[in-house]
C-alpha cells in the first residue's frame, strides 16, 4: 500500500480490494457493494492512524528546530515541504471523491453514504471523458518525482515510492493488452470500487510521507543537541492532582556527572540514595489539602578540589477535589452542512498542548474547535485527544487521553413563514408584500436560511413555481382578486444555509387565509 514495509492489516486490505474488484467483472451484488464500502471505511481508518504517527514526527521536528535551529532547522523546513506536497495531493484526491459522489447522485442524508454505489456511466464519464483521471495521473507523477528527491541517497526507498505511484501503462485481461493507467483503473468499475481505489492512494500518500520525513528526521544528529550550561530542573508528572492522589516529580540537573550522585534536600529533608538515580531525585507528596501547594529545596553537587555548588529550587502544584464529568449521551450529535463548535479540554493540561484529531476538525484557538462533518461517511465518527508532553529524555511525546463517539446527522426540517407566521389570517395587501422565509424554531444552531425557490397556489389559478423569496407581480394581481376566506398555500420551499450553500432537506408549508 505504501513506500515502506506493509503491515499484515495493510496487506489484507490490498488483497480484499483485488478480490472484490475481480468479482465486479462477474456481477455487482449488494454484498459486494457493501464489502467495498466497508473496505473504503477501513482504508480511511488506516489513513487516520498514519496521520497521527506523522503528527508526532512533525512535533518532534518542531521541538528539535526550536532547541537547535542551526542543526535541525534545515531538515524541519524540508519536512514541511514534504507535508505541503503530501497535503496537496491528499486533499485533491479527497475533493475528487466528493465530486464523484456528487455527480453520481450525492450522499444519502440518513446513512451518510453515496446513494449510487453501483453507478458506472457518470463516474467514468467524469474521470475519463472529462480528463479528471489524467489530471490525477499528472499530479501523482509530480508528487512521486518531487518527494523522491528528498531521499536521493536512499535507492530502496526511492524504488518503493516509484512502485507505489507507478502510473505507466498496464497489461489487462488474458491477452495482456497494454492499457493506459486511467482506463485500467477506472473504465470498467462502479463508484463503489473507484472510491476505495482513491482512498488507497490517499493511504499511499500518507505512508510515503511518513517514510520520507522519518528519513529526514534521522539526519538530525542527537549528539548535536547539547545543553550549554547547568541548571536545576523540576519535572512533575502533572501540575494537576486530584485530592487523595499523589504528586510526583523528578528533580535533576540538566547536565550532570554520572560518576557521582548529587545531594538533594527537599523542605529540609535529604533524599535517600534510593530516591536518587542518574542525577535525578524522585519527590512524592501526599495530596491531602486542596489548593496551591509550594515546596523548595537545594541540589548540591561536588567539585574536585572546590567547594560544592548549590542550586536552589522552587516549585508549586495545585490539588483539586475529585470531580465528575456527566455528559448527555443522547445529545452527542454533529450535523452535516454546518460548523459544529466544540470546547475540548483536559483537566490540568494547557489547551495549547492538546492535539485533537477527527474528520473535519479545525482548531480555532486554545480549547476551541470547529467540526465540519459534511463529508463524513456513516452515522458515527470518533474524536480523539492526545497531549504533547516532554519525557524524561527531553523529547516531545504524545500521550493519548481518550476519544469520544459522536452521531452524525443531516440538518432537520425547517419551517416556512411570512411575516413570522406559517398559518393564520392576513389582508391581501399584506400578503402581496410578503417575503418567504425559512427558519429553525427548536434547533441549537442559529442558522440564517436563504429561500431560493417555492411554489405558490392561489385559488382559481394553477400553482406557480417561483425563484427567489418574493412574490412576482402576476401572483400579486391574482391575490388582489381573491374573496375573503380564500386560502393561499406556499409549499415546496427550497432554501440553503447562508454562507455555506448547504441545502435544507425539508421545509414546512405555509397556509394563509385572506380576510
Amino acid at each position: 500500500m505504501a513506500g515502506g514495509k506493509q503491515t499484515p492489516r495493510q496487506k489484507m486490505i490490498n488483497m480484499m480490494y483485488l478480490v472484490l474488484t475481480a468479482l465486479l467483472a462477474l456481477n455487482i451484488s449488494k454484498d459486494i457493494l457493501d464489502a467495498l464500502t466497508k473496505l473504503n471505511i477501513s482504508l480511511d481508518q488506516t489513513v487516520q492512524t498514519v496521520d497521527k504517527k506523522n503528527a508526532d514526527i512533525y512535533s518532534a521536528f518542531a521541538a528539535a528546530a526550536s532547541e537547535n535551529p542551526e542543526k535541525a532547522g534545515e531538515w524541519n523546513t524540508k519536512a514541511q515541504e514534504v507535508k505541503k506536497q503530501s497535503d496537496d495531493l491528499y486533499n485533491y484526491i479527497a475533493q475528487l471523491k466528493t465530486d464523484l459522489i456528487e455527480v453520481s447522485g450525492g450522499v444519502d442524508k440518513e446513512t451518510g453514504l453515496p446513494k449510487s454505489l453501483d453507478a458506472r456511466e457518470k463516474p467514468i464519464n467524469y474521470l475519463l471523458n472529462q480528463k479528471h483521471a489524467s489530471e490525477l495521473k499528472s499530479k501523482i507523477d509530480a508528487y512521486r518525482d518531487n518527494v523522491s528527491q528528498y531521499v536521493a541517497d536512499k535507492p530502496q526507498l526511492q524504488s518503493n515510492i516509484a512502485t507505489s505511484f507507478d502510473t505507466g501503462d498496464q497489461e489487462v485481461g488474458k491477452d495482456k493488452v497494454k492499457t493506459s493507467w486511467e482506463s485500467a483503473n477506472f473504465e470498467h468499475f462502479p463508484l463503489a470500487a473507484i472510491l476505495p481505489f482513491l482512498t488507497d492512494y490517499q493511504a499511499k500518500v500518507r505512508n510515503t510521507e511518513s517514510d520520507v520525513i522519518s528519513e529526514l528526521q534521522r539526519n538530525i544528529g542527537k549528539s548535536d543537541l547539547k545543553f550549554t550550561g547547568v541548571r536545576a530542573i523540576v519535572m512533575p508528572k502533572s501540575n494537576y492532582v486530584t485530592q487523595g492522589d499523589e504528586y510526583e516529580a523528578e528533580v535533576f540537573l540538566a547536565a550532570y556527572d554520572d560518576t557521582q550522585e548529587p545531594e538533594i534536600t527537599i523542605n529540609g529533608q535529604a533524599l535517600s540514595s534510593e530516591q536518587i538515580e542518574n542525577g535525578k531525585g524522585k519527590v512524592t507528596f501526599k495530596a491531602s489539602s486542596v489548593g496551591e501547594q509550594k515546596w523548595a529545596g537545594v541540589i548540591k553537587i561536588s567539585q574536585m578540589g572546590k567547594d560544592p555548588i548549590e542550586y536552589p529550587i522552587e516549585a508549586s502544584y495545585t490539588v483539586a477535589p475529585p470531580s465528575v464529568v456527566i455528559s448527555p449521551t443522547k445529545m452527542n450529535v454533529l450535523y452535516r452542512g454546518v460548523d459544529n463548535p466544540l470546547d475540548i479540554g483536559v483537566p490540568g493540561v494547557d489547551p495549547s498542548k492538546l492535539t485533537v484529531t477527527g474528520p473535519g476538525i479545525k482548531k480555532l484557538g486554545n480549547g476551541t474547535y470547529m467540526a465540519d462533518v459534511t463529508n463524513v461517511s456513516g452515522r458515527e465518527m470518533s474524536i480523539s485527544v492526545s497531549v504533547q508532553e516532554i519525557d524524561e529524555n527531553g523529547k516531545t511525546v504524545s500521550r493519548n487521553m481518550g476519544s469520544k463517539e459522536f452521531r452524525v446527522k443531516g440538518l432537520p426540517p425547517a419551517q416556512g413563514s411570512v411575516f413570522g407566521k406559517s398559518e393564520g389570517i392576513m389582508s391581501k395587501s399584506l400578503i402581496s408584500k410578503a417575503v418567504v422565509k425559512a427558519t429553525y424554531q427548536d434547533f441549537p444552531f442559529d442558522l440564517d436560511l436563504t429561500v431560493t425557490a417555492f411554489e405558490i397556489a392561489v385559488p382559481g389559478f394553477p400553482p406557480e413555481q417561483v425563484r427567489g423569496d418574493k412574490l412576482p407581480e402576476g401572483v400579486k394581481t391574482r391575490i388582489s382578486k381573491l374573496r375573503p376566506g380564500s386560502t393561499i398555500s406556499i409549499r415546496n420551499i427550497k432554501a440553503v444555509v447562508a454562507g455555506k450553500g448547504t441545502r435544507v432537506p425539508q421545509i414546512g408549508n405555509i397556509s394563509i387565509d385572506v380576510n
